[in-house]
């Protein structure tokens, strides 16, 4: 090969490896941006792959509120329609949704009653319609305790038995966070209480959570004696035993590092802590199904380049394999994806020395929530600026690109460099 094809070669690997990085099937050019004519800003809620590959987004666009489903690539289904206005008012903040084994969907709000804040959650049907079977009228609002503390809810889940869990934060008049208690609500699929109560009577820092078919993992801390001693558990218990508070904990026993987020994958867990802000340690753990440390699976936690770890959160894929996603500090349009392998080490041939660069459009505020589905394509949600405005952005991105994109450099290096 002749040296000045060099040029053009190099311009056709960079756009073909870039056109294999993002999904160009999806949407526009692999982004979906939540910008349409006349709107100001907007950001996403939460949003949910389901089956099919079809996602829903709950999402905040000029203050209104709403709830739409794209297909799998990125159209909007028009035919998906929310008709309720409880979900849009201003007395209500949507902060998570949980689609049901029958494609129906849960949006669980903090609602303000004039007096405390209190959980609300919204049914609706498989094409967006109100669930008038759910709680009243399609609205549940429930005080978990009974009386004028506050709640906060954070998640919200549908078992495998379409039982539906919340967990939540309790506060009294005080708005200190070492004040916080964590409480659990516990409903049927047609919004009847079957549980509510704290559980612990302690005051916990909720720190994550997760939960795969009827198990329920909670990742917390507590501080003694104004933050002096600190400790981190984690709390997994079925379903069926909530109301009983029958836990098994495990303490961290080592310098204190809160859980950052936790995955559920094949009845194993994950989990990820900050370890060292100076060196940017994000460091991922695994453990059986008893709550054991793996200790054959092990994690330097070193993402390598510049990475905001601070703007870091993690899949794991059926093969056991670990990608952790970052936002990159050294450009504002880049993210970053580390590979380890099921053993925890990191795949070298990933990317450059273990970490792959993807770019988007636009300059990326931050990243919000990831989400894996079952061919292993990454959606990953967050917020891009566009003259100075912010909107919600979901992307597309395929994992393997990077390694693809490392063998045919080198398989051209091999025949150009190589004499007959």
């Amino acid at each position: 090969m002749r040296i000045y094809y060099l040029p053009i070669f190099f311009y056709y690997l960079i756009t073909s490896c870039y056109a294999q990085q993002i999904d160009t099937d999806f949407s526009r050019n692999g982004l979906f941006l939540f910008k349409e004519l006349g709107m100001v800003s907007s950001h996403i809620i939460d949003f949910d792959v389901i089956e099919e590959n079809k996602i829903n987004v709950l999402y905040e666009a000029d203050t209104k509120k709403n709830l739409v489903r794209l297909y799998k690539n990125g159209t909007k289904d028009i035919k998906f329609n929310i008709t309720s206005s409880n979900l849009d008012n201003q007395n209500t903040i949507p902060v998570a949704m949980s689609a049901k084994s029958d494609g129906s969907i849960l949006v669980l709000s903090n609602f303000w009653n004039g007096h405390s804040w209190m959980i609300s959650i919204n049914g609706f049907y498989e094409d967006g319609s109100v669930d008038n079977r759910f709680g009243h009228g399609g609205v549940y609002k429930k005080n978990i305790l009974d009386n004028l503390e506050d709640n906060y809810g954070q998640y919200i889940y549908a078992s495998s038995s379409d039982e539906i869990i919340v967990v939540a934060k309790v506060r009294g008049s005080s708005i200190s966070k070492e004040e916080e208690k964590i409480a659990i609500l516990k409903l049927s699929d047609i919004g009847e209480t079957l549980s509510s109560s704290l559980y612990d009577d302690h005051h916990f820092t909720l720190n994550c959570s997760a939960m795969e078919n009827n198990y329920l993992l909670l990742g917390y801390s507590e501080s003694v004696d104004n933050g002096e001693e600190q400790s981190t558990y984690l709390a997994g218990f079925d379903s069926s035993q909530m109301a009983s508070n029958n836990l098994y904990c495990l303490t961290i026993e080592e310098d204190y590092q809160s859980f950052d987020h936790i995955v559920l994958s094949n009845s194993k867990l994950y989990t990820s802590q900050i370890e060292n802000e100076t060196e940017g340690v994000y460091r991922i753990r695994k453990y059986g199904e008893k709550g054991n440390l793996d200790v054959s699976f092990f994690d330097s936690g070193k993402m390598g380049y510049n990475t905001d770890i601070y703007n870091t959160d993690f899949v794991v894929n059926e093969e056991g394999e670990v990608f952790v996603i970052s936002k990159s500090l050294d450009s504002e349009f880049e993210i970053l994806i580390k590979r380890l392998l099921s053993n925890g080490d990191i795949d070298i041939d990933y990317g450059v020395n273990g970490v792959a660069s993807i770019f988007l459009k636009y300059p990326i505020i931050d990243l919000h929530k990831i989400r894996l589905d079952k061919k292993s394509k990454l959606y990953i949600s967050g917020a891009v600026g566009i003259d100075g405005d912010s909107y919600g952005f979901i992307a597309k991105l395929k994992l393997n690109v990077q390694q693809i994109k490392r063998e045919k450099l080198e398989k051209f290096l091999d025949n150009l460099f190589t004499k007959e």
